[in-house]
């Protein structure tokens, strides 16, 4: 049975969930947009609403720099307007406004007003003009392709009328998209949505509901070479794939069966600590974990570690010369992730790779090396502290290429260290300080 982590995800729920500041700031914009809409074409209030993730319950913040948005429909052309008239004209509209200016941007389905980017990101407002339709409630524009038949409202009615489990489900893995998959190649959020209303199973637990809508995603395009139909459930004449591109469906199955891996990597966990990291791999980095402080971590003894005389080299710095390092975790079935890793950061887990890399100044020649001390019970009594001076190492332990990169597997529970040393004939003319790695091994608790 899977451990219980119920509390990670009503954690990870929290995190990824917009609120402060940026709800407020998308409230007054969506405002102060949908009533400049309303006088100036003179409609009803009702004629002016919200579509999208936020209408619908299901936005997240986003990740990596990316923008946070509200969109805006508006019931506001005739019958006669073309779709690229319809479009033309909302935009000198907006134009005409000081207030909106400035921020217009032309989109092929919408107008585009761009926010100054805040603390939290960058923020935008899609507003797409509409009109009444006899073969679906409305018809919204594109630039050089006409009308199409939506229905936003009904959408959004559809997507809430599923209830609070559905509204979850679609968030995480909403995150885990964007945790995978880059923007030009991600599956769009409509055809997710839908793709998990058919797979969702009604289960109460966060993880196994996940696991299972997963693995049933998997099934349902198994054997599928090219994107399937997709029917808008409140509109089933669209096919609301129908722009989904070959390349970017593959990497979606890609995504898919790796995830497949991991929930059950995840589920099978008989560690808490173990269990969550799994999911923070799935997640990323908003998913909660234990913190080193928690396990107890702390630096133990190195007095094992060489020094630059054990080696026959004169420690003796010199302030021209200077070096530090940074690192990263590589993560994923094809090392196509990689998370920058701080000193005495969070817990690292056994099996993982980290990549560490010096970044010198030097005015002259000098060769780098680097040294490893490991620390605590679990390393000693495996024989693994080391200590020595090496050159630096690849993937596969084979020697690097690039004498200031140098690559690592994680094993040993407890609090470890690193550093670079700068090494010109025989003299030792600087050092980084040590960087500190916390590492933990599914059944070896902390001991010093």
């Amino acid at each position: 049975m899977a451990v219980d982590i119920s509390g990670h995800f009503e954690l990870f729920l929290q995190n990824i969930s917009l609120g402060d500041p940026q709800v407020p700031r998308m409230n007054s914009a969506a405002r102060t947009v949908s009533e400049y809409i309303a006088a100036s074409y003179d409609l009803p209030d009702h004629n002016v609403f919200l579509q999208g993730s936020y209408a619908n319950g299901t936005a997240v913040e986003p990740v990596h720099g990316g923008e946070y948005d509200v969109d805006i429909v508006a019931v506001c052309v005739d019958g006669e307007t073309s779709a690229n008239d319809a479009l033309a004209d909302l935009e000198a509209r907006f134009r005409a406004d000081g207030r909106f200016r400035d921020r217009v941007r032309r989109k092929t389905p919408c107008v585009r007003l761009e926010y100054a980017e805040d603390n939290v990101g960058s923020f935008h407002v899609d507003v797409v003009p509409t009109r009444t339709a006899s073969a679906a409630p409305l018809e919204a524009p594109r630039r050089g392709d006409g009308w199409h038949v939506t229905a936003p409202a009904e959408y959004t009615q559809w997507c809430t009328s599923r209830g609070g489990y559905y509204l979850r489900t679609v968030k995480m893995l909403k995150r885990w998209r964007a945790e995978q998959q880059s923007v030009r190649t991600a599956i769009k959020s409509i055809v997710l949505q839908v793709l998990i209303a058919g797979c969702m199973p009604q289960f109460q637990d966060d993880a196994l509901r996940i696991a299972e809508t997963i693995r049933q995603l998997d099934a349902s395009l198994e054997g599928l070479d090219k994107p399937p139909v997709v029917a808008n459930p409140v509109l089933p004449e669209e096919n609301l794939a129908a722009r989904w591109t070959i390349e970017s469906f593959r990497s979606f199955r890609e995504e898919l069966a790796e995830a497949v891996e991991l929930v059950g990597q995840a589920m099978a966990a008989t560690d808490t600590i173990e269990a969550a990291d799994v999911w923070r791999e799935l997640f990323g980095e908003d998913f909660p974990t234990s913190t080193p402080a928690d396990l107890g971590f702390r630096l133990g003894d190195y007095s094992h570690a060489e020094t630059p005389e054990d080696n026959g080299w004169v420690d003796q710095a010199d302030p021209a010369y200077s070096v530090q390092i940074t690192a990263h975790t590589q993560r994923g079935k094809r090392g196509q992730r990689r998370t920058p890793y701080l000193s005495n950061g969070r817990i690292v887990f056994a099996g993982h790779k980290l990549c560490f890399k010096a970044h010198l100044t030097a005015p002259n020649h000098v060769d780098v090396w680097w040294q490893v001390a490991n620390t605590g019970a679990h390393a000693r009594n495996a024989g693994g502290l080391r200590g020595q001076i090496f050159k630096a190492r690849a993937l596969g332990q084979k020697p690097s290429p690039d004498q200031s990169e140098n690559w690592e597997d994680t094993a040993y529970t407890g609090s470890h260290l690193i550093r670079a040393l700068l090494v010109r004939g025989e003299r030792v003319v600087a050092k980084s300080d040590w960087f500190l790695v916390n590492i933990y091994s599914r059944g070896n608790i902390f001991r010093l």
